[in-house]
């Protein structure tokens, strides 16, 4: 399976605190590290660990962090062939993880923010590529390139799965009876304009989203599990409990996770199993992309869990 990843490549500043600061305080952090980051680079390195050819699009800068990016993508089996290099400072993330292990995230564009719509559909449309080819896009990088990307895509006949995070307007006919939404339930609440905090609610949801012209409409619920809605109906399936230590890159993990587990067919329940566990073994971990499971852990995961 082939995939092409369109979106963010960050450099994470993660540091660990006992408790947020309130307006005007202070505190003392207990550590600090930079990783490789950005939904972009983390769905890319997700999909790649798990058996997909990950094609990645995207920007860096000229600043010294470029070559530790683009490395880390490469060494991940993700092809960087189509990550460009600019003039000006790459993508920042500051990741404030508190011990329960719930982030604040604050998010620098940086390079994320020179994807031109015109470069995006040009690249796409020039791409060599298998006939099937699931385009990944999500919002931090501009949102007339993702529109652009998901365009091309519907030219090549190629499926989209578009993670809406941060949120954005979802208008009706934008996305195509073979196409994919993801959102979480802050997403998918600040996209449909009401509280979703349940399983009922992320179903009307991810209902909603069908209606706005998505074949497959998905709603995470973090600890709550993950709702799916098609043609077929509406599913509900549950996560697993395990310790959480850190769930930055957790939707991301999903989400390529997903991309490697389902093959375009009308049933998801066994895609939803596997992203669900590959999900649970990343927030039991520290770290960004680093904290994403490869193939093998998440196959023996889902066996001791039989």
């Amino acid at each position: 399976m082939d995939a092409v990843a369109i979106g963010s490549i960050n450099v994470d500043l993660v540091v660990r605190v006992r408790e947020m600061p309130g307006p005007g305080a202070t505190v003392l952090a207990e550590s600090a590290r930079h990783q490789v980051g950005g939904k972009g680079a983390n769905q890319a390195i997700a999909a790649a660990r798990h058996g997909v050819r990950v094609h990645m699009m995207g920007a860096v800068g000229t600043d010294a962090f470029a070559p530790m990016l683009k490395g880390s993508l490469a060494r991940a089996g993700v092809d960087v062939a189509g990550v460009a290099e600019v003039p000006g400072p790459s993508g920042t993330a500051l990741i404030f993880l508190e011990p329960s292990g719930q982030n604040r995230i604050v998010v620098v564009p940086g390079t994320n923010g020179a994807l031109s719509p015109e470069s995006v559909e040009r690249a796409v449309l020039a791409m060599e590529a298998p006939r099937e080819m699931a385009v990944v896009v999500q919002n931090e990088i501009p949102r007339d390139a993702v529109m652009a990307a998901i365009r091309a895509a519907h030219v090549r006949g190629w499926r989209v799965v578009w993670n809406v995070a941060p949120p954005s307007e979802v208008p009706a006919g934008v996305l195509r009876g073979g196409d994919v939404i993801v959102l979480n339930e802050v997403e998918a609440a600040w996209v449909t304009r009401r509280e979703v905090s349940d399983e009922r609610a992320a179903a009307e949801a991810a209902e909603a989203m069908l209606a706005r012209g998505a074949g497959l409409a998905i709603v995470t619920l973090g600890p709550k599990g993950v709702v799916a809605a098609s043609a077929r109906g509406t599913v509900h399936f549950p996560a697993w409990r395990v310790e959480v230590r850190d769930t930055t890159a957790a939707g991301d993990t999903w989400l390529g996770a997903f991309v490697a587990a389902w093959d375009g067919g009308e049933d998801v329940r066994e895609a939803l199993r596997y992203a669900t566990a590959a999900a649970s073994l990343c927030v039991s971990r520290m770290g960004a992309a680093d904290s994403i499971p490869a193939r093998s852990e998440v196959e023996a995961f889902l066996r001791s869990r039989h």
